[in-house]
């Protein structure tokens, strides 16, 4: 059988080989007709293209010569999740926050004493020690000015929570037990709770027969024995994985915690020692080594911080501190430095990514402060105050009726003290008391809509609305005034 000779083939056409070959050699190039362009192009490459090819494979080969002798030598670091271990890298950032303040004088920049760095590799355990006292933050006496009308509120507002709370010990955002209640999309069982919970908490009712009525105190304990069984045991996390709502996590974490410490620091009940000390390790293993605060979700090598979750989270770990844990200062030294740059004069953004000076964020930023330490004496702090108080509260005003920023410049204007929170807690409570339900099926409860519509109460409905309420007129109840 005949062998079939194949001609040789251009693997590109002549045109093309003759544009590589200028590519190749930089210069113009002319073939006389009857040239193999295949085989011109083939030899260029490998008379120029040769001892770059051999240059590449040296090189490569000595780094990997290199990789094999010192990657056996670097020490990788854990983080048990389960034991909520933090080793060096979260511990020694710290020392770097420090080094990036060097020669910045400016008092935005101020920060508390830094950490040494023996103090950053063996942080504080976070558990009660022996003899410790804790430095509580609440105060829970119910005898300011007044109190005879507020305490009719308060007590009228509980009234209406015992009778809206569900079966099971839980409260709901889009219950059907009360009217104008959040959309379905908006459901956040583990947060309402945890916010009714408060409210009853900043009244003094625990889970103790003598601290108030009888339907006070089994709505507190129902709402705790729903809460301890929604915390994984694994984690420490309020937050259910199966939820749609992704952004409430450190909202609903940070809630559910500062009620659980709260309610561990009036009773010093033991059974709620280590959900409190795993509530608060979950916090802290969260927290963004880069940005300093928290966000929405569970990953702490994320440079992305906002005021709004982080203020919660410290709020939080504060009600920790308050029940006999410890909260190593390089947590709330890296806040400091996150609410720094989040600062601009006396006012603050939301985050990095959302420039625009918010009221709200201002409000609980300079809360924050408050709890990391300013007092009134800082100017930065007065200048604050006093942009706080060219808003003061208005139920008539669609751009002025916000619970959420009521309650922290009510924070802030409290510790702040003297004619400035004279003024703003009269203003407050006038308008509390004067628009809340007094009759019906809502009585002693706050509609979300009327006179005018509270800036987040139309998403989160009658029960976030009624808790706000509360939580403001119950902070001269709650905290003790720092630095008193």
């Amino acid at each position: 059988m005949a062998r079939i000779k194949y001609k040789p083939r251009n693997l590109f056409a002549d045109e093309t080989n003759i544009h590589l070959i200028r590519f190749i050699t930089g210069r113009e190039v002319k073939l006389a007709g009857n040239v193999n362009t295949q085989k011109e192009l083939a030899r260029v490459i490998h008379q120029r293209l040769r001892p770059w090819l051999l240059s590449f494979l040296l090189h490569a080969a000595v780094v990997i010569l290199l990789a094999c002798f010192f990657l056996p030598q670097i020490r990788f670091e854990k983080i048990d999740i389960l034991s909520a271990t933090l080793n060096a890298p979260a511990l020694k950032e710290p020392v770097i926050v420090q080094e990036r303040l060097q020669g910045d004088n400016t008092k935005d920049n101020e920060h508390p004493a830094a950490v040494s760095p023996k103090a950053a590799e063996e942080p504080e355990p976070l558990s009660p020690q022996a003899g410790f006292a804790p430095p509580s933050i609440f105060n829970r006496q119910r005898s300011t000015a007044g109190s005879g009308q507020n305490d009719a509120a308060v007590a009228a507002g509980l009234n209406w929570l015992v009778k809206v709370q569900n079966a099971g010990g839980s409260w709901s955002l889009s219950s059907t037990k009360y009217t104008l209640s959040a959309a379905k999309t908006r459901e956040d069982v583990n947060a309402a709770t945890a916010m009714a919970l408060l409210a009853f908490l900043g009244y003094g009712i625990t889970t103790d027969a003598k601290t108030g009525e009888a339907a006070f105190v089994k709505a507190v304990t129902d709402a705790w024995d729903y809460l301890r069984r929604q915390q994984n045991p694994s984690t420490g996390c309020f937050f259910s994985d199966d939820s749609p709502n992704t952004s409430h996590r450190f909202y609903t974490h940070a809630l559910c915690t500062a009620a659980l410490c709260e309610l561990y620091a009036a009773t010093q009940d033991k059974t709620l020692q280590k959900p409190s000390h795993d509530a608060v390790e979950y916090c802290l293993r969260h927290q963004s080594l880069d940005g300093g605060g928290w966000r929405y979700l569970p990953d702490r090598f994320s440079p992305q911080s906002d005021v709004s979750v982080t203020g919660w989270i410290v709020l939080a770990l504060k009600s920790g501190e308050s029940a006999g844990l410890t909260v190593p200062p390089a947590v709330y030294q890296k806040v400091s430095f996150f609410l720094d740059r989040m600062k601009r004069r006396n006012q603050y953004q939301y985050r990095t990514e959302e420039p625009e000076l918010r009221l709200p964020m201002t409000a609980e930023a300079l809360f924050c402060r408050i709890l990391l330490g300013w007092h009134r004496d800082d100017d930065r702090l007065t200048a604050g105050v006093q942009y706080l108080m060219e808003t003061p509260p208005a139920f008539d005003d669609h751009y002025r009726r916000d619970a959420y920023y009521w309650f922290f410049a009510t924070n802030v204007l409290y510790h702040y003290g003297g004619e400035h929170w004279n003024v703003w807690h009269k203003t407050m409570r006038e308008v509390l008391l004067q628009h809340q339900e007094k009759a019906g099926a809502d009585g002693g409860s706050w509609n979300p809509r009327q006179p005018v519509r509270d800036a987040w109460g139309t998403q989160y409905g009658r029960l976030y609305t009624t808790c706000f309420s509360l939580f403001i007129l119950e902070v001269p109840y709650r905290y003790k005034r720092i630095g008193d």
